[in-house]
């Protein structure tokens, strides 16, 4: 955009002043929805990409979380425990602590008194 400035401003008329007063406040309008635009897809990809490595983070420690519980059993069977008892113990274990976990989320939280 330029801006054309005359050294004989006394020629336009006010409806001259108007009118371009009109489409310059029209075109900052579109500039500003323009960056605006632009702006919020350069966060919206900035989230996308942190949601896509908090995903990869989660996937890799629930298979982490898998092999220490297959590490159990097979330190369960190391100690003479019978294969399908050491299973069922911690397959018995992790539901409990599932179970306890999501009777504390079910809790409503206390507000305190105000």
């Amino acid at each position: 955009m330029s801006i054309e400035i005359s050294p004989k401003t006394e020629d336009r008329s006010l409806k001259q002043v108007v009118s371009d007063l009109r489409l310059d406040a029209g075109l900052l309008v579109r500039q500003e929805i323009a960056l605006a635009k632009a702006e919020l897809k350069n966060k919206i990809s900035g989230a996308a990409k942190q949601a896509a490595l908090f995903s990869a983070a989660g996937l890799l420690a629930y298979g982490g979380l898998l092999v220490l519980f297959a590490a159990l059993v097979l330190f369960l069977i190391a100690i003479g425990v019978v294969a399908w008892l050491a299973a069922l113990t911690v397959a018995v274990v992790v539901l409990l602590g599932a179970f306890l976990i999501v009777q504390r989320a079910r809790r409503p939280k206390k507000s305190p008194p105000q």
